[in-house]
């Protein structure tokens, strides 16, 4: 990698299904230098990172946002209390650095609850079927880069000014929501039947999470892969000024 890359770390579960290839390939194709954090092994190079990514993957544990497993919907719920642990520190490292983040799906939750928000911990617990955000219940079931709904974006949001766009069409693959946004995170983006899509900082930074999955739309859609080319592009800045100041 050219060192003028910025450095993006990103977190992955130890036992995941897949390997990392579909963010690690976006992440290079924006201009970033993927560094991959797990559960279990060396952190260092969260130090070196000019920007931190939250990735997918299974559910934050309800005790972190103060709330009981729900018996109507445990068996729907599944933790890594693991992953849990690394990311509510990363997530702290990296703002106390000031590192732009992007969450996505799992991220995008998981971001809120480290910085104070609730979760819906199962969509019917909204009366909304789960195979209406979650495109791996469908029958037939769609291509996962194949958007299968509409998200309507606030305008003069930081995120419709990526997209391009007050509306974008999204695939979907999860069964929990943002429930209550984070103190400091404003909602800027929903579906249809009022599902929170996206949250970003009011203040200005680069915090950014969405509930979609667009680096599995990003070879196809040039509005997702903006998100990616957005945020390398921030931790780019980031490092420059960084550089900056240590001159």
């Amino acid at each position: 990698m050219s060192p003028s890359r910025p450095r993006i770390a990103f977190t992955w579960p130890r036992r995941a299904p897949r390997t990392p290839d579909h963010y690690l390939d976006v992440l290079v194709a924006a201009g970033g230098e993927p560094l991959l954090l797990m559960p279990g092994t060396d952190l260092a190079p969260l130090a070196a990172a000019d920007g931190v990514l939250l990735a997918g993957g299974l559910d934050v544990h309800p005790s972190l946002y103060h709330q009981e497993i729900d018996p109507r919907v445990a068996e729907t719920v599944e933790i890594d209390g693991e992953r849990d642990r690394l990311e509510l520190m990363v997530v702290g490292a990296a703002l106390g650095r000031d590192l732009p983040v992007f969450g996505i799906c799992r991220g995008h939750q998981a971001l809120n609850v480290a910085l104070g928000g609730t979760l819906v911990q199962d969509l019917s617990l909204r009366g909304i079927e789960v195979p209406v955000h979650h495109q791996r219940r469908r029958q037939p079931r769609p291509p996962e880069s194949e958007p299968v709904h509409r998200v309507r974006v606030t305008p003069g949001s930081r995120l419709a000014a990526i997209l391009g766009s007050e509306e974008v069409a999204v695939n979907s693959f999860h069964h929990q929501v943002v429930d209550r946004p984070a103190p400091g995170l404003r909602v800027v983006a929903t579906a249809e039947d009022g599902v929170i899509e996206a949250i970003e900082a009011e203040d200005g930074r680069f915090v950014l999470g969405v509930q979609w999955h667009p680096e599995r739309m990003a070879r196809t859609d040039d509005r997702q892969a903006a998100l990616f080319a957005a945020f390398v592009e921030a931790a780019r800045i980031r490092s420059r000024t960084a550089d900056l100041l240590t001159r």
